[in-house]
């Protein structure tokens, strides 16, 4: 019975993630859904498979090569002939559930007793099902880079430390899917020649080096370094000179920062002295899977300052990026389970430090789910209404829709993507997309 009780407390914030997001799902693109359908109506026009593979590997969304999450759109499109945002949507949203099971994997192996290990597992749950990363949720864009990337980049340290030849293999092949997904891949890099090097592979060090040899190579290849979508006006690797270092810690705590901007500084300042404690500890040692995941975080928070501070400290509390921050959170809860809790004597029920994890996390979950669903559901009633008016002009002839920014954030956002409604007509001759009748 405890087994079962835990297991459902575990499925409950699951179950609440996916209802809402397939009921609110629309086919109608937004903001980074412009860059996949623009890249659909390009493909389209080209001849043979190599002609468009070629294309696939050298097109270029902002600083980012997006392979795979474009990949994903070509594959949609060879099927089914036309593009339907909701099956995308699905897709995306998909992987936060392979991101859990991953985690699970991750989360106190030497734990024995399934029970307890669930029962700890329920923080987990509630903080990663819940819609405060809505910017992420529901697109075919965003979440195919960005929670793709923390999948298969946690998949990948997970596999390098597992030592086996097929897991190495394994690894090989996650750390290509992860530089597919995001730049951030890049990143593996050196944290896989740490676990290598430390277990003396020295034989996987090198085959490491090739590897990421061709990936730099390739994905290099017809870069465009002035594509900054901060300084269009410098190139990428100039945007890293204008990096705030305080934006590395509000970008860590941004999940604190929904709605409480300000409070993101401080979480994210106690997160890093918490990890720094740790690591003191000699935390790295005895668990360097759950390092070297928060290692690839911290580079990521670094990466992200670095081409993202020039649009101001406020773009650290951005929805997408408080994903990351709720994986800070994550793994912080993990040490502290691993750590504090689960060797202590006597019930989990009577630990303060369990109550209030699983407390915080359940009314977190609540409120996020309830706020992204009003967001969402608003956004969506915008997107509708741009859709009409965009269908049915009035008076004919008008160029507004198909998207209406209403504020100042919303104008800035919709500046830096390609105008929408030329791409939408463009798709729409193509047949690459058909608009729902509205």
């Amino acid at each position: 019975m405890r087994v079962s009780i835990c297991a459902i407390l575990v499925t409950i914030p699951a179950v609440l993630f996916y209802g809402i997001l397939l009921s609110l799902a629309v086919n109608i693109p937004t903001l980074d859904n412009y860059g996949g359908l623009d890249f659909i109506n390009r493909l389209v026009t080209l001849q043979g498979f190599s002609a468009r593979l070629s294309f696939l590997l050298t097109s270029q969304f902002n600083e980012y090569k997006l392979v795979f999450a474009e990949g994903i759109w070509w594959f949609q499109y060879g099927i089914w002939g036309h593009i339907d945002l909701r099956v995308l949507s699905v897709i995306g949203n998909s992987f936060v559930l392979l991101l859990a099971v991953v985690l699970w994997k991750m989360f106190l192996p030497a734990c024995k007793d399934l029970g307890t290990r669930l029962a700890l597992f329920i923080p987990v749950s509630w903080l990663l099902f819940q819609l405060q990363y809505f910017d992420l949720l529901n697109w075919g864009g965003a979440g195919l880079q960005h929670i793709t990337s923390l999948v298969f980049a946690f998949a990948t340290i997970y596999l390098l430390l597992r030592k086996t030849r097929l897991a190495f293999c394994g690894a090989l092949a996650f750390f290509l899917l992860t530089v597919a997904s995001s730049a951030n891949g890049f990143l593996l890099l050196p944290i896989g020649l740490l676990i290598l090097a430390s277990n003396r592979q020295y034989a996987r060090v090198a085959a490491w080096l090739v590897a990421s040899a061709g990936l730099i190579a390739g994905y290099f290849s017809h870069y465009n370094v002035h594509s900054s979508q901060a300084s269009p006006d410098h190139s990428v690797l100039s945007a890293l000179l204008h990096m705030q270092p305080q934006y590395i810690l509000s970008f860590m705590g941004s999940a604190a920062g929904m709605p409480f901007e300000k409070a993101s500084f401080v979480l994210g300042a106690a997160l890093c002295l918490f990890f720094l404690w740790m690591a003191r500890r000699g935390y790295i040692r005895r668990n360097p899977l759950v390092s070297s995941c928060v290692l690839f975080l911290l580079l990521t928070a670094i990466g992200v300052a670095g081409i993202r501070s020039d649009l101001g400290l406020d773009g650290s509390v951005s929805s997408r990026y408080t994903f990351f921050s709720i994986m800070f959170v994550i793994l912080a809860w993990f040490i502290i389970a691993e750590e504090f809790v689960q060797h202590r004597r006597g019930s989990l029920l009577n630990s303060r430090t369990y109550l209030s994890a699983v407390a915080v996390a359940v009314l977190f979950c609540l409120f996020m789910d309830l706020l992204g669903f009003i967001v969402i559901k608003t956004w969506d009633g915008k997107l509708t209404a741009g859709m009409a008016i965009f269908e049915h002009p009035n008076p004919p002839g008008s160029t507004e829709g198909p998207l209406i920014p209403k504020t100042e954030f919303e104008r800035r956002i919709l500046a830096i993507h390609k105008p929408s409604r030329e791409v939408l007509i463009e798709s729409m001759k193509l047949g690459v997309y058909q608009p729902p009748a509205l």
